[in-house]
């Protein structure tokens, strides 16, 4: 009888043991999933770029500008691309602005959800048996974030090299369109 007592409880403890070892790898897993989160978010909140709304309104107003004062004889196929090109920038951006809404809306989502999973594994709460499965769906959708994020940072920075090097020719042109005297 004292055989089987002791079996019992070595068992048990060996049962616990591992679901406490991996209650902790669960939780160093989520751990470090929050902190993938606020990197994430300190990106999403970046405010030393420029503000997208101001170049889309300096791109519309500038190609009013220009617009307004240009009556050509003919039609000068480099200042046609250099425009088009430049229409494109305003597009561009107004799209991609998209993006970083969703990514800074959906951060805070996951991160609530993460606290609850956390709340849950610390607590032994709800079916244990999926946590892996609920930490791989968490995992999964800071990849799009990720992905989200990276892809609107990429996009951005084409743009904005693009406005750094068309806008000053166009705002030129229409500056000196708009100086010209009407006949």
């Amino acid at each position: 009888m004292k055989w089987y007592f002791v079996a019992i409880m070595g068992l048990s403890l060996t049962v616990t043991s591992c679901k406490n070892e991996n209650k902790k790898e669960l939780l160093s897993e989520i751990d470090k999933m929050e902190n993938t989160l606020d990197s994430l978010e300190t990106v999403a909140n970046d405010t030393t770029r420029y503000g997208s709304k101001d170049i889309v309104t300096s791109v519309r107003e500038t190609i009013l500008k220009v617009k307004n004062n240009y009556m050509p004889d003919t039609i000068d196929y480099v200042l046609a691309d250099q425009m088009n090109s430049y229409k494109e920038i305003r597009k561009a951006i107004s799209k991609n602005s998209g993006n970083l809404a969703k990514a800074k809306q959906t951060i805070p989502e996951v991160k609530i959800k993460l606290d609850d999973l956390k709340h849950d594994i610390e607590n032994g709460v709800n079916d244990r048996d999926k946590y892996e499965e609920f930490i791989n769906y968490e995992k999964s959708k800071i990849s799009e974030i990720k992905q989200v994020l990276s892809y609107y940072i990429e996009t951005t920075a084409l743009y904005y090299d693009r406005y750094d090097s068309l806008h000053p020719i166009i705002e030129n042109i229409g500056d000196s369109l708009q100086n010209l005297p009407n006949d």
